[in-house]
């Protein structure tokens, strides 16, 4: 089918648009709009937009290599496996790979974050492997030998930052140093199960992983270890953090002493954190829902049934518990999923006295609010997990696109999602920081991790409707 060219009037729509409207390409219209100007926290960076009508366009800061530029790469190279025989989607193609033409992916280990941009290559080598629509031989030997550099990244993190006993073994650490005092030792992040063994499936899918000892075994682990813990039975929710050191750690341990961490029914050892948050278990059901693509491709399946069905089992429970959370009347996701917008957080009042908390003037609040980052992760992996056959979801999934087009697009612009959240020894957990927080501000700029998540949501949508 072939789709006209998007008007520039057509990123002016205002709320409360009809739900045929849902049928433009916002994943076109927001490449378009935001390639060469999306924001890192607060800063206005980009990549160069290869527009094939007006010329090469670069940005006023072009963006560097870490986490968030990583996850809006791999939101428009999603898009452009979606619409590959096309010269629009040539273009943004083109555009990215001239940007990751001068990078090189992380090796280093300690941060999965960093890690996980590696990424950006398998997509890349896709269109410059032999028989690709770009194919080169020197580009796709560059962008294997990336893959093979961030494998050999994960092979060393794994090599010195896995959990050493306990029901969480091997289990990697999501932010660590060689200093377990001063770093995130001996936890895991749900946001890690996309940032490490998501990425480690790919690259085994891609035949990138030659020469470490990373298997499928790793990736299974990195589930088996933090399910059991970070699932919470009863209110069917992930909780964000699992804690496997609290005297060694001194966020840890500052965490413990304040009451914002609590042992696990499971093992007393092990503790969690309190509270669920939206963005968290977005990654977390996303990185199975990629694993079990990635075992399929393999023939993984197969060969690691067992350990195959246990992910489609968490899989499957975690898609109910988010379901059943969805918003009736938008059908989008809170920032705290196991509240609705009569959760709210009051300055000096809820306030533990860190001086973290500053987002909000002295005497103001903040309620508990649909999140945009969160609500974009769930539906890509709704519908992904849906159309794969893994889950029964995709009207759940379709409800949640469509609450995020008229919630949070607005003239080719996403609002309401969440800077960041972590836990150390100043952001204690709580409901209030979650709200209040310093480093958790809504932001209304087109940040960049809900911009990559819209992507992957809007080019699984739009696989339905092609």
């Amino acid at each position: 089918m072939i789709f006209t060219l998007l008007l520039a009037g057509c990123a002016s729509r205002e709320l409360g648009r009809k739900e045929s409207e849902t049928k433009v390409r916002y994943s076109r219209e927001m490449i378009n709009a935001r390639m060469s100007a999306w924001h890192n926290k607060d800063a206005e960076v980009g990549f160069p937009n290869a527009n094939s009508t007006n010329g090469t366009v670069l940005p006023a800061v072009e963006a560097t290599w870490d986490y968030v530029p990583g996850v809006v790469a791999k939101g428009i190279l999603d898009v452009w496996e979606l619409y590959q025989d096309s010269a629009w989607a040539d273009a943004w193609y083109i555009g990215l790979a001239d940007w990751a033409n001068q990078q090189q992916a992380s090796d280093r280990p300690g941060i999965l974050d960093d890690l996980n941009c590696t990424k950006v290559f398998v997509g890349l080598y896709r269109g410059a492997k032999p028989g690709g629509r770009f194919e080169n031989a020197d580009r796709a030997a560059y962008y294997m030998e990336q893959m093979r550099r961030g494998a050999r990244g994960l092979a060393e993190h794994k090599r010195l930052y896995s959990i050493a006993e306990g029901g969480a073994a091997g289990g990697w650490m999501h932010k660590a140093t060689d200093d377990p005092a001063k770093s995130y030792w001996g936890q895991m992040w749900c946001d890690g199960a996309y940032m490490g063994p998501a990425l480690l499936a790919q690259l085994i899918a891609a035949g990138a992983t030659d020469g470490t000892d990373l298997g499928w075994d790793d990736v299974i682990r990195q589930f088996t270890a933090s399910w059991p813990y970070l699932w919470d039975p009863e209110k069917r929710l992930p909780y964000h953090v699992l804690f496997t050191d609290i005297t060694t750690n001194k966020n840890a341990r500052v965490l413990r002493e304040s009451g914002h961490l609590y042992p696990c029914a499971l093992d007393p050892e092990i503790y969690r954190s309190e509270e669920y948050w939206g963005r968290a278990a977005g990654w977390y059901i996303l990185a199975i829902v990629d694993v079990l693509e990635a075992m399929d491709q393999t023939g993984a399946d197969k060969q690691y049934a067992e350990g195959y069905r246990t992910l489609r089992d968490y899989l499957n429970q975690l898609a109910d518990g988010l379901v059943a959370r969805q918003d009736r009347k938008t059908g989008c996701w809170y920032q705290l999923l196991q509240y609705g917008p009569e959760k709210c957080a009051t300055q000096g009042k809820d306030d533990t006295g860190s001086t973290r908390y500053s987002n909000v003037s002295e005497g103001g609040t903040q309620r508990n609010y649909l999140e945009s980052s969160a609500s974009c992760l769930i539906t890509a992996a709704l519908l992904k997990g849906s159309r794969l056959g893994y889950i029964q979801h995709a009207e759940a999934g379709r409800r949640g696109y469509e609450g995020i087009i008229r919630q949070f697009v607005q003239r080719g612009n996403i609002t309401s999602s969440c800077q960041s959240a972590g836990l150390s020894a100043d952001r204690n957990g709580s409901a209030a920081y979650y709200l209040i927080g310093k480093d958790v501000p809504i932001q209304d700029n087109t940040e960049g991790k809900v911009l990559g998540a819209f992507l992957m949501a809007a080019g699984e949508y739009e696989r339905g409707e092609k």
